[in-house]
């Protein structure tokens, strides 16, 4: 029990110091210096993390690609996300701008977005670089 609160310590402070970045399982898991082993224990924290609402699973639906993102205390299902495919930068839209979307497309396409919807596309950091989108 002391190993999974000593992971789950080390997994939420590695997150938190990266607030407003994503990462996949073996980045956290070599963050915090856990082996092969160790790996099982680690999903099994993030998969209770995301299950309370301490972090976002984010899912490229093109790559099948899965990371993590600390939220903290924010109520995230409840406006929607901007995801850069570039930097992984993820954006939280404040609530009244989510609402004004959702409700565009639900009268402009009769269409429902999930709640805590992820829209990809590019920040505006690597749109001003010139960056290409590689996905």
């Amino acid at each position: 029990m002391t190993y999974n609160t000593e992971k789950r310590s080390e997994i939420t402070d590695f997150l938190a110091r990266g607030k407003g970045k994503a990462f996949t399982v073996d980045e956290i898991c070599h963050a915090i210096g856990a082996d092969e082993s160790g790996k099982s224990t680690v999903y099994r924290i993030i998969s209770k993390l995301v299950k309370e609402g301490t972090l976002i699973k984010i899912t490229d639906e093109h790559s099948r690609h899965t990371t993590y993102q600390y939220l903290g205390e924010e109520a995230c299902c409840e406006h929607l996300h901007l995801k850069c495919k570039e930097c992984g930068r993820l954006i939280h839209l404040d609530h009244e701008t989510s609402h004004l979307l959702e409700n565009q497309i639900k009268s402009a396409g009769h269409f429902v977005l999930d709640e805590g919807a992820m829209l990809f596309g590019r920040c505006e950091g690597c749109a001003l670089a010139g960056k290409e989108c590689n996905v």
